[in-house]
């Protein structure tokens, strides 16, 4: 297990599926940089990713290596790791039914917590993901770091969700607390946020939580990436009905530029960040016609690639600035 030949010296591990765009911008800047990297997808864990990992014996954190066909890594000399977006693991197809569901938990326990108890910087580590996901929690913060937020209303009370949309004066949007249903083969089916009337809402809500919000009349929109204390501001114009009410739904009715972020604004973001124990973050905002900002979410590990081609801000200069900067 102490062998090291041919290991990679004090690499960035970039932890993400095998067909990202987005993470090929940073890994290209890193390697100009002449920044070792390795990319890994947690996949390959157990078929083609090997772990051997040690503790205890007089040394302090967890020594071994990780090792592929390609590669092999020191986990006590890894620099940083951004876990940018790795699928789940693929288990043996003969493995039995009865055993898969355990076995994912073990792998899952074991390389996943040995990962994550590396003593490196994380970009961001997927515990403070998983609890930054939860958007009570991400409103909650906002509110307490100064941020402005749409009044928002979650229930599973169809007669109390009429009456909250009924008094909103400018029309209410309902919007899913996580992901989307799966549909055929369980596969997701993308949700977006829609208006809703007190008409609209039928006894089904009683059957889970659902978050109704007031509409924010939009003047604009804005994606900020913040990435350490750097923060990257794009606005997004609409030009189609739907897209005014969520923009992700139809990318060819766009238009981006870079825009300026308020003091205070700027100031609540970074101490958001810092509650919530985030290193990168993409938050999404509505501008009203007057100027105020409504803050509506942050998506640890939202998509930058395209507003940085579309605008020129040198999102994947900053993180790989951020994963390159920090030496064990």
């Amino acid at each position: 297990m102490e062998q090291t030949d041919h290991v990679t010296k004090s690499p960035v591990l970039v932890l993400t599926q095998c067909f990202d765009p987005t993470a090929d911008l940073v890994i290209c800047e890193l390697s100009s940089r002449r920044v070792p990297v390795v990319r890994l997808d947690v996949a390959e864990f157990p078929e083609t990713l090997v772990l051997q990992a040690r503790i205890g014996g007089g040394r302090n954190g967890w020594h071994g290596l990780l090792s592929t066909d390609h590669h092999t890594v020191c986990l006590a000399d890894i620099r940083s790791v951004w876990y940018r977006r790795p699928t789940r693991f693929v288990l043996h197809p003969a493995m039995p039914t009865s055993d898969r569901a355990w076995t994912e938990r073990e792998a899952l326990a074991g390389f996943g917590g040995v990962l994550s108890a590396l003593r490196c910087r994380w970009v961001n580590h997927p515990h403070c993901n998983a609890i930054a996901e939860s958007k009570p929690l991400q409103l909650a913060t906002a509110v307490a770091c100064g941020l402005a937020i749409p009044d928002t209303f979650i229930t599973n009370d169809p007669k109390a969700a009429r009456a909250f949309v009924t008094a909103q004066k400018d029309g209410a949007i309902y919007k899913p607390l996580r992901g989307s249903p799966d549909g055929a083969e369980r596969k997701a089916v993308a949700l977006y946020t829609s208006p809703v009337t007190a008409e609209e809402i039928t006894d089904g809500v009683a059957r889970t939580a659902h978050l109704f919000q007031s509409r924010v009349p939009k003047k604009f929109e804005v994606r900020l990436i913040v990435v350490g204390q750097q923060q990257f501001a794009a606005r997004i114009d609409a030009s189609s009905d739907k897209t005014r009410v969520d923009w992700r739904s139809d990318y060819g009715s766009l238009t981006y530029q870079p825009a300026t972020v308020p003091r205070p604004i700027s100031d609540g973001v970074n101490q958001l960040m810092t509650s919530l124990g985030l290193a990168y973050g993409a938050l999404e905002f509505i501008v009203d016609p007057e100027g105020c900002w409504y803050f509506l979410e942050v998506s640890p590990n939202g998509q930058w690639g395209w507003i940085e081609l579309a605008t020129d801000l040198p999102i994947a200069h900053a993180i790989a600035d951020l994963l390159e900067g920090w030496t064990p």
